[in-house]
């Protein structure tokens, strides 16, 4: 089988004081190849510390790529035959430009690139380009590189995933507080089915803390490996499994699952659309409360009245939408014609998923009986106006992609309700995170429900939880401030929309690591 050892330079950065630092983490390096290490992570700005206000300030700390740091660790890396990355302020010597990056040494010790951050420090650093190669092979399996909040948005891992990733290496400064960065790397690795390592850092920065901060590793299915903090320096090694001398990644599966064709709204240029109620054609917006309540899927459609027996002790009365999970029933015409009994009682939307003869049917049926239907061979998108608010239709597999969220969220939808016979923790994860793209995500199934709303800033999205059948979650929603959207837009959507699986944009060993140069003929 074998293992392939991964460690995490957790280093207790010292602001400012880059002889030190650069000392710490040569010292740290070298006694993590010694010990074995394939492939060694470095934090995010290991050299310098983090907190610094202009382009003045980072100018004594930047270093180029072909500085001292980045040479001696070649040496080392060729020395011992590991691969490192080393998150450093680099200054472009040809134009004076300074990055938050991330250097790629090569086992031989060849410098294959530099990562630079996309979602950049706005005071000093200019944002990298989403078309820059991220990713490098290793007899392990192919890795991508990306810097701490470049996680924080689906769509960045995602194209790491399309280049091929089998494992994402992640330099990170991310401090605990508002929003765990453990929860949202667990959610990134499931989402893309590959490897997540993210080296966080100890110690205190000029403005922040970082002692509670923590470097973790994910498998594929987005469980934790391994997660420690240390305030203090320190070397985390974790062994990753090997089948075959391969990393047993579910990226292909992942991106083969991909429905491309519903994505097309991505690229939308939202900049100028201030108002997203008249810029989509929107219901006007208000308060819209919205109710997921879990049920056993083997009764739900089992009688004629089952399911206003099931919600009938329930506090769903008020709401303007009741997501249910999916139920097994005889026909879809039966249960469909229970849903709309029951949406008229409430005086409530109401939105299930129905598994029958073998197929799944998403139903939504308004508070007057009408009716919209959406199969599972369906790949369009459908949406619905209701007073105050556009609901999206999905299944959970659909949803599980950034892509299908940022597509709606343009287009001006305030919610996404998904109907699913079972929801996991990783799924609630997962679907939690999909609120980040500016939709707020309603989802049921029969073991437990959830409501995820955007965050506001970066921040945690709120939510609303339950697992017992007897007690919806409910949530009021403001669609006047969901409607207030802000994309982020540094992404190759020419990937994120080309048909079919990975492709590749590695950078071999051997090759160079930069872009080849544009003839004008």
């Amino acid at each position: 089988m074998g293992k392939l050892n991964i460690s995490l330079v957790h280093l207790d950065v010292r602001y400012g004081e880059q002889e030190r630092n650069r000392k710490e983490l040569l010292r740290l390096n070298k006694a993590a190849a010694e010990n074995g290490a394939g492939i060694i992570v470095n934090t995010e700005l290991g050299l310098s510390g983090y907190s610094y206000g202009s382009r003045e300030e980072i100018a004594r700390v930047a270093e180029r790529a072909d500085g001292p740091t980045v040479e001696a660790l070649s040496a080392i890396a060729s020395a011992y035959g590991c691969y490192i990355v080393f998150g450093y302020a680099e200054e472009d010597g040809g134009t004076g430009i300074f990055y938050n990056s991330a250097a790629v040494i090569g086992r031989d010790g060849t410098f294959l690139f530099s990562y630079r951050k996309v979602t950049a420090e706005v005071r000093w650093a200019c944002a990298g380009s989403p078309l820059q190669p991220n990713t490098f092979d290793t007899p392990w399996g192919r890795a991508g590189v990306m810097i701490c909040s470049d996680s924080y948005y689906g769509a960045i891992p995602r194209m790491s995933a399309l280049r091929g990733a089998d494992l994402l290496l992640v330099p990170a400064n991310w401090p605990g507080g508002s929003l765990d960065p453990r929860e949202l790397w667990q959610a990134r690795a499931c989402e893309n089915g590959f490897f997540l390592a993210a080296c966080n850092r100890g110690g205190k920065d000029k403005t922040m803390s970082c002692e509670d901060a923590y470097s973790c590793v994910c498998g594929p299915d987005g469980k934790e490996l391994f997660a420690e903090k240390s305030s203090s320096s320190k070397i985390f090694t974790v062994e990753l499994p090997l089948e075959n001398g391969r990393l047993p990644s579910r990226t292909l599966d992942r991106m083969s699952a991909r429905i491309p064709e519903q994505y097309g709204g991505i690229y939308l240029d939202m900049r100028y659309a201030n108002d997203m109620t008249a810029y989509c054609q929107l219901p006007s917006p208000g308060e819209f409360r919205v109710a997921c309540q879990p049920a056993d899927p083997s009764v739900l459609f089992a009688g004629e009245d089952m399911i206003e027996t099931i919600i009938a002790t329930t506090t769903v009365h008020g709401a303007d939408l009741l997501v249910l999970p999916a139920g097994n029933a005889r026909s879809v015409d039966r249960a469909t014609e229970s849903l709309v009994k029951t949406a008229r009682t409430l005086q409530c939307a109401i939105c299930a998923g129905i598994i029958a003869d073998g197929c799944f049917t998403i139903v939504f049926v308004e508070r007057d009986g009408a009716i919209s239907m959406k199969p599972c061979a369906d790949s369009s998108l459908r949406w619905i106006d209701l007073p105050n608010a556009r609901v999206a239709l999905a299944s959970k597999d659909e949803l599980y992609h950034p892509e299908l969220g940022i597509a709606f969220a343009k287009q001006g939808c305030d919610v996404v309700a998904v109907s699913s016979s079972r929801l996991d923790e990783q799924d609630r994860m997962v679907l939690g995170a999909r609120s980040i793209e500016q939709v707020a995500v309603a989802a049921s199934g029969g073991n437990r429900a959830f409501l995820a709303e955007p965050p506001e800033g970066h921040h945690r999205w709120a939510e609303a939880h339950t697992e017992y059948p007897g007690k919806p979650c409910v949530m009021t929603l403001d669609t006047s401030r969901l409607r207030r959207k802000q994309f982020y837009e540094r992404l190759d959507y020419e990937l994120l929309l080309r048909k079919g699986g990975p492709r590749s944009g590695k950078v071999s060993e051997r090759e160079p690591s930069e872009p080849a140069a544009i003839r004008n003929t």
